[in-house]
Order: C-alpha cells, then structure tokens, then sequence
C-alpha cells in the first residue's frame, strides 16, 4: 500500500484481507442449525504486514493478522489473534517472534482438500475429541484427569410454552492440544529451501506461567519438508506440556429445582416452572510437565496433473494417568476441471476402538484469482459417547450423525 525509500534502505507496507459466508445447514441429532455461517473455504481476516530491508541481505518483517466475524461485523471486537509477529530474515532462513502458526499446523495442508476450514474440515474429526457423559460427576473426573480437558456442564431443554426451548446440550468433556493451530510467546526458526529440503522448528514459552513447574505450558514443534515438482512430503512433531498453565475449574454441576428455590451458588438455564441451582464448583487442576500431548504428522501429495491424490498419518499421545493414544488417517484428492475444482476426502480415528469417521465432497469455482463461489457437504458418524460434529450445532447425545452443506463466496484482497 505505501513504501518509504531512504539512503540504505526500503520499507513497504502492505494491508490485506478478505471476507468468506455461507449459508449452511448442519444437524446433529437433535439439534439443528440452518443460516448464515462463514469461513466455509477461507479463514474472514484483515491484516497489515511488511518488510524493511536493512542492507546486506537483511530485512525485518512484521505480520499482524486478525479474525474477523463479516456476518456481524465483528460484533465482538477486533484483535490481531491469527498471527502477530516480529521477525529477521536473511540467507539463513528467518527467525520470528510472538503469536504464530505452529510448524505442526503448517503441514496440515498437504494431507486435507478442505484445509481446515468449513464441514469439510479433516480437524473436524483429526484435532479435538469429545465425549459425552450423562452427568457431571462424571465430567468432573475426567477434568482431574489433566489440564487437556475443556468441561462443558451443559443445559436441559425445555418445552415451556412460555419459555424459549433450549437445544439439548448434554454435559460433556473436550480432549486437545491448546497449540494445535497457534502458540503465544513462541520464537521460531524457519530454514531456506535446499534442493527442496526446509525445516521449522518453535518453541512457545506458554502463558504467563506462574507455577512452581515452569515447563508446564511450554511447547516444542518441528517439522522437515520435501517439495520437488509433483510430490510433496512433510512430517511434523509437537509436544505440549501440562496443557494450560492453569486450568479453568470444572463448571459447577446443576439440579433442577422449582422456579424461585433458594440457590445457594446462584441458579441457570430458568423456565416459567423450574431453574437448575448449581453446587460448588471442582477446583481447578493445575499444569504439571508430567502431562504431555504429543503428536506426529506425516504427509503427503502427489500431483497427477488430472488430480492431486493426498494423505496423511497422525498419531496425538496423551500423557496423563493412563496414556492415550488417537490415531488418524486422512486421504483426499483434488480434480481441477477449467475453472472449477472438484474434492473429496475421509478421515478415520481410532484409540483402542474406532471413534468416527467423516466423508466430505465439494467443489469451488474461481470466478477470479480473488473470488471463489463453492459448496461442500459432510456427514461425520460418531461412535457410542462421542459427540463431535462438522460444525455450527452441539451433538444432543453420544454415538450420533452429524451431517451438513454449505454454499456460500469468499473475496480476498
């Protein structure tokens, strides 16, 4: 947008951006959700980067980038949460500073047709998992288990005809990695090209960590890449330690109790007839370096010129009590035909037992080099207690389809 030229050195400034909605339609057993929705095929951002060059073949860059919500206009405020960064860059590579994409992130691309973006996301399926339990006593235990657990204590629905009906949200517990997509206060590395070889390697020094164990919350991640031609081919580690450096208590459990009882820790989720009262709360766990998450991605493409064939192995480790380990499988492929480009894809996971799967078909027409129009359709089956979804709805029970499409325009500037 702007550039400055003085004796020994040139700065530029570039802003950028862009803007994806969709209509989309997902159910998940009981619950439905049809509307507006975005980010089917690109992540809506505005942002502001640029260079200096400092001589020598140096140059400092910054990239400040953020989500923005363009249904709303982001009604919640703007922040520069995908990626804020300082960096240096040179014959030796580049260093960078601050909030980035995780080298394991980064290689997700070459396995998934959909990114990671809309129903048809592998990460859908490949990143988190969810369980749902019956009751928060339950829920509670699975928190102590360690501080990779998001509690969710859930609602009860409600047929009052005086009331709003509430979806059926049963109390459940989420299993992932915090630094799956992005770390805070990382300083990373970032190799040239040789013969097609790069390597990345990040280490985040967490949040601000005030406990005693100063490596919990700390993350490591590497990856090695290959791309010559047709074929590319990548392999990522991360390891995490001790999830968030303090974990949020386990919410409150709930009773249903008559509408205007006495509650002693306050009441929710009131109808014209009853509330539920909430007991006290579990405390919180805190991070500890013996609780690690630990993953390896292995990728690859290959360009047939009529198609793109892809795939992916990744295996995430949870360390904590009895160790866990998930394993996924991801195949895709991609078909150009004139200006439009047609993709499939299948995710497989499973621990000591199948957890799910998910197929996905879309197609995405390039009306220019800036604007896309597209659909997409996914159905996504859990196994018994899981309740993960391809997006926008809560599963109303374990072990049900989740099934949706979408079409909708992306512009990007």
């Amino acid at each position: 947008m702007a550039a400055a030229t003085g004796s020994f050195a040139q700065s530029t400034v570039t802003l950028f951006g862009g803007a994806d909605l969709n209509y989309r339609s997902v159910t998940t057993g009981a619950n439905k959700f049809s509307g507006m929705a975005q980010d089917g095929i690109y992540s809506s951002r505005f942002g502001v980067n640029g260079t200096e060059d400092l001589g020598g073949g140096l140059s400092a860059n910054f990239h400040f980038e953020g989500g923005m919500n363009p249904d709303v206009g982001t009604a919640a405020g703007f922040n520069f949460t995908r990626k804020s960064t300082i960096g240096l860059a040179g014959g030796f590579g580049e260093v960078r500073f601050g909030r980035d994409y995780t080298p394991l992130f980064t290689v997700s691309g070459i396995a998934d047709p959909f990114g990671t973006n809309g129903v048809g996301s592998s990460y859908n399926m490949a990143n988190a998992v969810t369980a749902v339990e019956a009751s928060i006593g339950a829920q509670a235990a699975a928190n102590a288990a360690g501080t990779f657990v998001t509690a969710n204590r859930g609602n009860i629905a409600t047929t009052a005809p005086s009331a709003v009906s509430a979806a059926a949200v049963p109390a459940s517990y989420t299993y992932a990695d915090v630094n799956a997509v992005r770390a805070n206060n990382s300083i990373a590395y970032y190799s040239p090209a040789f013969n097609g070889f790069s390597a990345g390697l990040m280490y985040s020094f967490g949040a601000e960590n005030t406990n005693t164990q100063k490596k919990a919350g700390t993350m490591t991640s590497l990856k090695l890449a290959y791309a010559n031609g047709p074929l590319s081919v990548a392999f990522a580690n991360q390891v995490t330690k001790g999830g968030n450096a303090g974990a949020l208590a386990t919410p409150a459990a709930a009773s249903l109790q008559p509408l205007g009882a006495t509650c002693a820790t306050g009441a929710v989720n009131a109808t014209a007839t009853t509330q539920q009262c909430l007991a006290a709360a579990t405390a919180g766990t805190l991070a500890t370096e013996d609780q690690k998450w630990t993953t390896n991605f292995l990728v690859g493409s290959y360009d047939l010129g009529v198609a793109k064939l892809s795939a992916g192995y990744k295996t995430d480790k949870i360390s904590m009590g009895d160790a866990t380990t998930l394993k996924t499988m991801i195949y895709g492929v991609t078909a150009p035909v004139g200006a439009v480009t047609l993709k499939a894809s299948y995710v497989t996971r499973k621990a000591d037992e199948k957890l799910g799967n998910q197929f996905a078909v879309g197609a995405v027409y390039d009306l220019s080099k800036r604007t896309s129009a597209y659909a997409t359709y996914a159905i996504l089956k859990n196994e018994e207690g899981l309740g993960n979804t391809v997006g926008s709805t809560v599963a109303s029970a374990g072990g049900l389809k989740s099934k949706g499409f979408e079409v909708g325009m992306k512009h990007s500037f």
